[in-house]
């Protein structure tokens, strides 16, 4: 059982008002477009890629044929609604370089840390999770583009906290809420694709959230490097 998280900053000032309680939560599009040689940004953020070996097979059940197509399926939850906070649950030396890291905050304790980020959100937030077990702290799944059909595609609340494996060493653990029902069942856009499903950046999709929780230094220590 994992029983802290830890948030990396380069510079004192943003971990000191981290620990004042100051969460600076950032639209999913921002990391979709940021250019840091695959560290925090993610050209899928967002979306899940279905791209089995081979292409993918359509079954057309009123000819009853089957054929093959050259592409991949993509599923988009809304990139611009969503809001995500990242930590991880590792202190290890490999993310301290990746992540230019001079000092790094440990949260003692998941479940109150969670509970007072929830208690600092309008009371219109929504989570991830079912409607009576919602809540605004998720561990990452990470996955195989050339993985089976996954019911995340249709659940924009798995797609927000989904990565591809090659992520898997940021063994990270999300704050997810949104303002709007971006994270109701299919509130997603689908796609076939071929080739990079990479596509120009979208600033006007950059929100940010201020989240002002109180002080955490009662749950929260400080590793400097």
């Amino acid at each position: 059982m994992r029983h802290s998280l830890f948030k990396y900053y380069g510079e004192r000032e943003w971990a000191e008002k981290f620990s004042d309680g100051e969460l600076l939560f950032r639209s999913s599009a921002y990391f979709r477009d940021f250019e840091d040689e695959n560290v925090r940004g993610d050209q899928n953020e967002g979306t899940i890629v279905h791209r089995p070996k081979g292409g993918l097979v359509v079954n057309n059940l009123t000819q009853g044929t089957t054929f093959t197509l050259p592409h991949a399926f993509e599923s988009s939850a809304n990139p611009e609604e969503i809001f995500v906070f990242c930590l991880s649950g590792s202190l290890t030396d490999q993310l301290r370089r990746r992540f230019k890291a001079a000092v790094c905050i440990e949260i003692l304790d998941i479940r109150h840390f969670c509970a007072r980020i929830t208690a600092a959100l309008p009371s219109k937030a929504t989570f991830p999770g079912l409607p009576r077990r919602p809540r605004i702290g998720r561990w990452v799944e990470y996955y195989e583009e050339i993985e089976g059909g996954n019911p995340r595609w249709a659940l924009p609340d798995h797609i927000a906290t989904s990565k591809l494996t090659t992520y898997a060493w940021q063994n990270e653990f999300r704050l997810v809420f949104s303002l709007t029902d971006a994270l109701g069942f299919e509130k997603v856009t689908t796609r076939l694709v071929q080739g990079d499903t990479g596509g120009a950046p979208r600033p006007d999709e950059h929100r940010k959230y201020l989240v002002k929780a109180g002080s955490l230094r009662d749950i929260c220590r400080v590793h400097e490097f």
